[in-house]
């Protein structure tokens, strides 16, 4: 009695193993996902801030550098801009497209990176 209440047992933790080990699985990508997000967001924040400093510089300088520093601010903005959109368009992404889309969304903040950095 006392070895088929142990292997009952043995089974049954084996079985509940198993099956919590398929539902962490499938919640996982989610986390990455949300993670992934939140990541964007705090970056496009930092950009925020960074578009205003080049506005800021802009408005202080005068001649030449007042005319570059206006054009490198517009360029930032408007990449800053194509960069909030795709992470809208990454919140909305169906599953199937997560992948394809979060690339797009990369690029788009990678060129805002290096257009507040120029």
């Amino acid at each position: 009695m006392f070895r088929t209440c142990v292997i009952g047992c043995a089974l049954a933790g084996a079985l509940a193993f198993t099956i919590g080990c398929n539902g962490t699985k499938d919640t996982k990508p989610a986390t990455s996902k949300d993670e992934s997000l939140k990541s964007y967001e705090t970056q496009l924040a930092g950009f925020d801030k960074q578009v205003d400093e080049l506005k800021a510089k802009a408005d202080k300088a005068t001649g030449d550098e007042k005319a570059k520093l206006e054009a490198k601010w517009k360029e930032a903005a408007a990449k800053r801009e194509a960069a909030k959109k795709k992470l809208d368009e990454l919140k909305k992404a169906a599953a199937d497209k997560w992948d394809a889309v979060e690339k797009e969304a990369k690029a788009a903040f990678e060129d805002v990176t290096k257009a507040v950095k120029e």
